[in-house]
């Protein structure tokens, strides 16, 4: 999208005031971005743990009423560095698929 803040403009008019907006970037200039658009969340999607931080420096500067949201890479090897950051949320499925699972069974008995 060229004119970003002219898309939420957009998107404004058309959403429930009571809605929100999460902008998905991959890099520290897609945040600028999606901050300055206006976007309720800014989702660092794949994005390094330096680069997040950076993020975070800059949303705390500019944007502190921004949550930001860690997504992408994220592992349980990862998670705590992640999180402490300073982002508002981390998303990760990787945390369901190394998992380890059991094997469970229940039996109902009258």
């Amino acid at each position: 999208i060229d004119n970003l803040e002219e898309f939420m403009r957009e998107v404004r008019r058309k959403i429930p005031f009571t809605a929100k907006v999460e902008i998905e970037c991959e890099d520290l200039e897609m945040v600028k971005r999606a901050c300055k658009a206006g976007a309720d969340i800014v989702m660092c999607d794949n994005m390094k743990l330096d680069e997040i931080k950076k993020a975070v420096e800059f949303r705390n500067s500019y944007y502190p009423h921004i949550l930001l949201e860690a997504s992408g890479n994220v592992t349980l090897d990862t998670i705590e560095e992640i999180a402490k950051s300073g982002v508002d949320a981390i998303s990760t499925g990787s945390t369901i698929h190394q998992a380890n699972w059991i094997d469970l069974s229940m039996r109902i008995e009258e």
